[in-house]
């Protein structure tokens, strides 16, 4: 081993000690998980954004990327590492949450803070390669960004909302792409950053103060929550300690049914936590 790889293994040794302490810190008690496929250094950025799942295998977005890896988390079985090229166009530098549909992905996409040109792109679930297929939604619409999508395949379509004042949920069709309805949401849930459909409801992961995950009735726009992924509520620095990422649905063999995605305190670890059904209260 020389002397750079020496460094560069102390370096991250003590970012990860570092990173593991201001958790602790600052994120307080965790909502109880089964199990947890956890990402360190370079590979947490491919797993950094939102994850679906087209039942055999998990789909990562990345900040331009997407990767998809066996259930296990350790084999990686498709790569697109440039994922925006198509949107250059559009200042695209962004993927956000992600769903799955007929074996496609759906993938929300952003310009940054410009918020001026939000997009749903599809991808080929097989290869993670662009199909040629995408919708720009009208900024009269999502007026700040596309950070998700949640394909609903039972009603044929896919539902988008904005990063902040969601008091709403828009539909479009899942083959046309045209806008088909909006869904009055009973108040503002904030910071979705994604969701997808079980049993006929919206199951929604968000990065508010506690991470918390919500059921959403999409008749109604009436929502409950489910859990808070992180049981402590910063009082010095909103949300610090890393960001609540997207979720995914899945039943597994070790009964957990939720697995939802987060990123530690330095943004160099994430996490894809993997819940058991939640009691309803």
């Amino acid at each position: 081993m020389n002397i750079i790889t020496q460094i560069l293994a102390i370096v991250m040794t003590f970012l990860m000690t570092l990173t593991g302490a201001l958790n602790s810190m600052f994120n307080g008690d965790i909502y109880p998980y089964e199990s947890n496929t956890r990402t360190v250094g370079l590979q947490t950025l491919t797993r950094s954004q939102g994850v679906t799942t087209d039942n055999k295998s998990w789909i990562f977005s990345g900040n331009g990327q997407l990767t998809k890896v066996s259930l296990d988390g350790e084999t990686q079985i498709a790569a697109n590492k440039k994922a925006l090229a198509e949107f250059e166009q559009y200042g695209s530098d962004h993927i956000g949450g992600i769903s799955y549909y007929n074996g496609t992905v759906y993938a929300s996409v952003e310009d940054g803070e410009n918020y001026s040109y939000p997009i749903v792109a599809l991808y080929d679930s097989e290869t993670l390669e662009f199909t040629g297929r995408y919708t720009l939604i009208s900024k009269d619409i999502l007026f700040r960004g596309c950070p998700w999508v949640c394909c609903d395949a039972e009603r044929g379509v896919f539902y988008v909302g904005n990063s902040r004042d969601a008091v709403e949920l828009y539909a479009f069709d899942l083959e046309t792409l045209e806008y088909v309805k909006t869904i009055p949401l009973e108040s503002e849930i904030v910071s979705i950053q994604g969701a997808e459909m079980y049993e006929g409801y919206m199951i929604a992961a968000t990065n508010d103060a506690t991470r918390a995950v919500y059921k959403v009735n999409i008749e109604t726009g009436e929502y409950t929550k489910m859990f808070d992924r992180i049981m402590y509520e910063p009082k010095l620095i909103d949300n610090f300690g890393g960001e609540g990422e997207g979720i995914t649905v899945l039943e597994m063999e070790d009964g957990t049914l939720f697995h939802a995605l987060d990123i530690g305190a330095l943004f160099i670890d994430s996490n894809l936590r993997h819940y058991k059904p939640v009691e309803e209260k």
